[in-house]
């Protein structure tokens, strides 16, 4: 439409409404260690499925997770949703994520967390 500001590369104007986490690679490995001492590989599903889910974590700033998480993507099956579940207990049972650092805390409040099977104990 007329009159309306036109869009310019670097503006800003169409960014994503929200960017990723750029947490160090070491905090991540530190996290996903601890998640997968909470965590069991469901019955239905093989340490060698080709399932993934992906779940997007809130988080509040004592490293407790704000709200349910839910599915963002993920393979489209039963087994996939038998993985996010146990996913979700896996999150639900480790907090607090005391490895999470307060100060950047707007680097990790939203977490998109993907998993396989290979993420959890047994996997």
């Amino acid at each position: 439409p007329q009159g309306l500001p036109q869009d310019r590369p670097g503006d800003g104007f169409d960014a994503l409404a929200s960017e990723k986490a750029e947490i160090a690679s070491s905090l991540v490995t530190e996290f996903r260690r601890h998640l997968k001492t909470c965590s069991k590989l469901p019955a239905s599903v093989a340490p060698t499925d080709r399932v993934m889910i992906k779940l997007r974590v809130l988080m509040t700033p004592e490293g407790r997770l704000g709200a349910e998480p839910v599915v963002a993507e993920g393979s489209a099956s039963l087994k996939a949703l038998d993985l996010g579940q146990s996913a979700i207990d896996a999150l639900q049972a480790c907090q607090p994520y005391t490895m999470l650092p307060a100060d950047r805390y707007g680097e990790w409040k939203v977490l998109d967390l993907s998993f396989t099977p290979q993420d959890f104990a047994g996997g």
